[in-house]
């Protein structure tokens, strides 16, 4: 058994061989030394000569031993002295160093952590009234560029942080508040380094803000872990002539390098990349996935694929085994899959379904939509007297539909309610009925939520129908659901819904007066060309000309100062209308002009 003064010599040794290999770093430490917290000091060289007139300054280093036959750990925590630490602190920062000894001194392994004045204040601070507190270290490496890089980066961080060893550090969120960040920085110093993300991700980094007033950056309360680096790659990932993606991802952390094709497929390099690990798990998105595991199938099947004009081959000995991929289950779910990506091209629906969104119910309704679209049959089992047009919901996807009842109880035909050609037959105000579009139904609601819309057969179906008095009347009352619609919907469908509105506004400023009221054909084209765009003088100057025209209503008048920007005007006629007229006003969507 080695006792404690072998143990110290031999732990010193151990770490003033390494430090003496590496050309940038020197060591003036003292065997058995007796000065409190300390050993002594490793000198850091701007370059590799170690003259006296390149050296950058000295981190003071403390060396602690430990007999342990296993040195197969990449992290250790060791318990240090609270007071210790504390002198750490009021010194300006230390290397420690934990060596593990092994086979009666035959093996060493070096742990070493850089003790910042942040990482001791935070130490101290959780140790709290203790008189010990666990202190976490890596293994120190072996290369020279990596240990100098070590020392270089932290005598770097020491040095800014040497006037923050008492007072409060701020985080981010408070300095925002305060108003007084300006920018924020990553210092890092270091030698030999040829991939800088890695060796950030590598090496212990502190964030620094920018205070408006102050020339010091000021370190921020938090010690980024785990870091991670991603880029995106823009290339074509082909196999023979398919193309998959335009692009990959390059994941970097301290474990390795991962390339990501898609959401599913990963090829993880060691450090080095002297071995890779090929892992798939499906993706729950069904349009991801059919292209995933397309593209899974394919690298099998013909042992490469292509990032640009590079080939990768495929290895078979990198397929991770955890993923249990089974080539010809694989082959019978993308067959499955497809369907239902095809089905839902069939109902123009761009979105995608979530696994994990789907309930039985779901499933059961998706199955009917490939029934009816794909395979062109009668879908059975549903419940009688279903009205003829009917919402399928699948997930967070809602589709219209027409049924046609067959013969055979609860069997229906199904057919898409915007390739159907068929009229509405509304009353008007004098309980006459005149037919209109089908479309006329849809109101705001279901053109929100709606995943099949045919947004370009909408204005054709409202002009196919023979002209009757109902006619601009039934489109002007359609215009507004889709200027509702408009101002609550989000990403592409906002765009397809103001086409629509801004094509409804011109065909309906075409209205002979006798059918439609002019007041309102000025108001639905300008507060659809105002949600495109500011309005110009010409536009400006018809909303003008209508509020001194006299015949002009209340309400129109209301509705012309909103689209200029005159709210107070536009108040003072409001208060004009009724309780009821107020009321129905708000109900339209000119009100959302109104500054509240």
């Amino acid at each position: 058994m080695l006792d404690s003064k072998t143990i110290e010599t031999l732990s010193v040794n151990a770490v003033k061989d390494s430090i003496v290999m590496c050309e940038y770093l020197d060591q003036f430490i003292a065997e058995n030394d007796k000065e409190p917290s300390w050993d002594g000091f490793v000198y850091i060289y701007n370059v590799n000569t170690k003259n006296k007139s390149d050296l950058k300054g000295r981190m003071p280093v403390q060396i602690k031993g430990r007999l342990c036959d296993d040195h197969t750990k990449t992290q250790i925590s060791y318990s240090m002295s609270v007071a210790d630490l504390r002198n750490y602190l009021w010194d300006g920062g230390c290397v420690l160093f934990v060596v593990y000894i092994g086979n009666c001194g035959l093996t060493k392994k070096i742990y070493y952590a850089e003790l910042t004045p942040v990482k001791l204040r935070k130490l101290l601070e959780e140790a709290g009234q203790q008189e010990k507190k666990s202190v976490h270290l890596k293994e120190f490496p072996a290369d020279s560029d990596s240990k100098a890089t070590i020392f270089f980066n932290c005598l770097q961080n020491c040095r800014k942080q040497a006037s923050f060893k008492e007072g409060k550090l701020f985080d981010l969120n408070e300095l925002e508040k305060l108003g007084v960040l300006e920018n924020i920085e990553i210092p890092f110093d270091g030698v030999g380094i040829t991939d800088p993300q890695m060796a950030l991700i590598k090496n212990e980094i502190y964030i620094y803000a920018k205070i408006k007033g102050s020339s010091v950056p000021q370190p921020l309360d938090m010690i980024p872990k785990n870091i991670h680096t991603y880029e995106r790659v823009n290339a074509l990932i082909t196999i023979e002539d398919k193309e998959f993606y335009t692009g990959y991802n390059i994941i970097k952390s301290e474990e390795g390098i991962v390339w990501q094709f898609g959401d599913s497929f990963t090829m993880k390099f060691s450090e080095g990349g002297r071995a890779c690990k090929i892992k798939y798990k499906n993706s729950n998105k069904i349009r991801v996935a059919a292209r995933d595991l397309d593209f899974m199938l394919s690298y099998f099947e013909k042992g490469y694929f292509k990032i640009d004009d590079v080939r990768i081959p495929f290895d078979s000995n990198g397929i991770d085994a955890a993923s249990n991929f089974d080539i010809e289950d694989a082959k019978g779910l993308l067959k499955f899959i497809k369907r239902i990506v095809k089905v839902l091209d069939i109902l123009r629906c761009s979105e995608d379904i979530d696994a994990n969104d789907m309930s039985e119910t779901d499933w059961r309704n998706l199955y009917w939509l490939i029934v009816a679209f794909i395979n062109k049959e009668p879908v059975r089992g549903l419940k009688e007297d279903l009205h003829p047009v009917s919402c399928i919901e699948v997930g967070k996807l809602r589709f219209i539909v027409t049924l046609e009842k067959c013969e055979e109880a609860g069997t229906y035909e199904m057919h898409d309610f915007f390739k159907e050609d068929f009229l509405f037959v509304p009353e008007n105000s004098g309980n006459e009925k005149f037919p209109v579009s089908q479309f006329y139904i849809l109101q705001r609601n279901e053109l929100l939520t709606l995943d099949n819309i045919d947004f370009d057969a909408l204005l054709p179906s409202f002009q196919r129908v023979e002209h009757n008095c109902m006619t601009f009347e039934a489109a002007s009352r359609f215009l507004l659901e889709l200027l509702s619609a408009y101002d609550n919907a989000e990403g592409a469908r906002k765009g397809k819904l103001l086409k629509t509105c801004k094509e409804f506004s011109e065909w309906i400023s075409e209205a002979p007066e006798d059918e439609l009221d002019g007041q309102i054909k000025t108001l639905n084209v300008l507060q659809t060309m105002k949600r495109m765009r500011e309005l110009n003088p010409d536009e400006m100057k018809t909303l003008y000309k209508m509020i001194e025209a006299k015949e002009t209503r209340e309400g129109s008048m209301v509705g012309a100062y909103l689209l200029l920007g005159q709210q107070q005007a536009a108040e003072m006629h409001f208060a004009k209308l009724s309780d009821a007229e107020q009321s129905e006003f708000k109900k339209y969507p000119i009100y959302h002009f109104w500054d509240e």
